[in-house]
């Protein structure tokens, strides 16, 4: 695992494992049976319009609404275990029916079929979400909250390896497929869709071999059921406030996020193989970066994560105005790669602040709460974007070399909204968190590049191929290169401060003749 684990019980470094396992599984099959191939799927084989394109990629975090259903019922029943491990086979199960659309079963259905595509993945999204609030006040037990943020960082970096792969992959397969066969043919997209269920099945059923803390300590008994629970995140005062702010937050940025998108494919007419690229700088963005920020949140606290990376994502949409047609590579392309390192932190602090605010008895209420406003904000936020494109259509001007459109407006709009949330942490109190400042030097002394060798072999290797004598051995090599490096460079420093110190003595001495 990680230095700050070695000396956890093995017991629970093998559930951590197992979740890491899962979590990599599961993110397989959220990159093979959703996003750009499920929108694929229902273009090019059901012939779906813009609006249920949008209803598609809208429903898993509109899903999560119904995590009051699952707090409630998981508050009833209790043995959230079970209850995460059965509602998760159901949902990945629900994608057999998907399977069957483009066959003879439903070959009467017509246009219907879209509509039957939505009703699945949305019951589907359904399950897992309800699964999800188990699943978090689960795991919140099985992770130590000493190394909370660098397990989910180190777990969140894994899982965004195996989807950056798994796309690539899948592509490049998907694409040959087309042209072999024409975009229409289903059965490209049916083998991705079953290898993803197949993942999917297989991440349901290595959470069996995970544990449940509290069943094992015998403490299975939670306090007798009261509907006041669900009104007690909204009586803490404390965790209110970090429910508004993280749908303040998630509104302002999906209220442009999705069009991002529009503007590359329609303005800028950018194919689709290079916004797979832009993706995947995103995402190694994202698996060098988490592994720095998670130490940071458990050294330093989530709230200046929140507030150094919030301000940072607040001024990438000044990166999209830069990109105009012809000259759009190296400003999206940046764009991309700074959202990857600190669009990941914020989502891995809103995660660790929400286990750290929220109580360990009646913890998932306190995620259906979060979760609930997260979804709720992510349902509006596309259509309020939409609205604000249709009044601002007409809007097209020039500054200096760089024509503006609505597009850009909006974008421009989502930033400046997104300053404004941040004040909006000032109130959040997170025992322990340091000044923002503290988060800034650290994030300096991380990045810094005389040790950069050695930190990206690190990350490379993800330090659990120690046991292994060859990589032990690169892993040595490259720390010595980088203090190499360092005295190559101060000793340089130091002959140029020598030979400046021998002109100033020569200066003064021509001077004095």
């Amino acid at each position: 695992m990680n230095e700050s684990s070695k000396h956890v019980n093995p017991q629970i470094n093998r559930s951590l494992r197992l979740s890491i396992c899962d979590g990599a599984f599961a993110t397989i099959m959220a990159s093979l049976a959703g996003g750009v191939f499920l929108v694929g799927f229902a273009i090019n084989v059901l012939g779906a319009n813009t609006v249920q394109v949008g209803i598609l990629a809208a429903l898993p975090l509109s899903a999560n609404l119904v995590q009051f259903l699952g707090s409630l019922l998981l508050e009833t029943l209790g043995r959230r275990r079970p209850f995460c491990i059965v509602f998760a086979g159901l949902s990945r199960l629900c994608w057999i029916l998907v399977l069957l659309l483009p066959l003879a079963l439903f070959d009467g259905m017509g246009d219907s079929r879209v509509w039957l595509l939505v009703a699945f993945v949305g019951i589907s999204s359904i399950l897992a979400s309800v699964a999800g609030v188990a699943w978090l006040e689960w795991m919140s037990d099985v992770v130590p909250p000493s190394i909370r943020g660098a397990f989910f960082g180190r777990r969140n970096m894994i899982c965004a390896a195996a989807g950056m792969i798994t796309v690539l992959g899948a592509g490049y397969f998907l694409n040959r497929w087309e042209l072999a066969y024409g975009k229409s043919d289903p059965y490209g997209y049916l083998i991705l869709f079953g290898c993803g269920l197949l993942a999917g099945l297989v991440s349901a059923a290595v959470l069996v071999w995970i544990p449940d803390p509290r069943t094992a300590s015998g403490d299975t008994d939670q306090s007798p059921f009261t509907w006041g629970r669900f009104a007690a995140p909204l009586r803490d005062t404390n965790f209110r406030r970090l429910v508004c702010y993280a749908g303040a937050f998630m509104f302002v940025t999906q209220m442009a996020g999705p069009f991002y998108a529009v503007y590359m494919i329609e303005s800028l007419a950018i194919d689709f193989s290079t916004i797979t690229w832009f993706i995947t700088f995103a995402t190694l963005a994202s698996l060098f970066m988490l592994r720095i920020w998670g130490p940071i949140s458990d050294e330093f606290g989530n709230k200046p994560i929140l507030m150094v990376a919030g301000l940072a994502h607040a001024f990438i949409p000044l990166g999209w105005m830069v990109a105009q047609p012809g000259v759009y590579f190296a400003p999206i392309a940046v764009a991309h790669v700074l959202s990857g390192m600190f669009y990941a932190a914020i989502m891995l602090a809103h995660l660790n602040i929400l286990l750290k605010l929220s109580p360990e008895r009646g913890r998932s209420v306190y995620i259906a709460t979060f979760n609930g406003m997260i979804g709720l904000a992510v349902a509006v936020a596309p259509i309020v974007g939409g609205w604000i494109l249709d009044l601002t259509a007409a809007w097209t001007f020039t500054v200096g070399q760089w024509e503006i459109n609505h597009l850009h407006v909006l974008f421009l709009l989502s930033g400046a909204l997104q300053l404004g949330v941040l004040f909006m942490l000032i109130g959040i109190h997170e025992q322990g968190a340091a000044p923002s400042r503290a988060v800034l030097l650290q994030l300096r002394n991380d990045l810094d590049p005389q040790t950069g060798i050695a930190g990206v072999s690190d990350f490379v290797t993800l330090k659990a191929t120690r046991t292994t004598g060859t990589l032990k051995n690169w892993d040595r090599r490259t720390d010595q290169w980088a203090a190499w490096a360092e005295a190559r460079m101060a000793a340089g420093l130091d002959r140029l401060d020598h030979r400046y110190q021998l002109f100033s003595r020569a200066k003064r001495f021509l001077q004095e003749i």
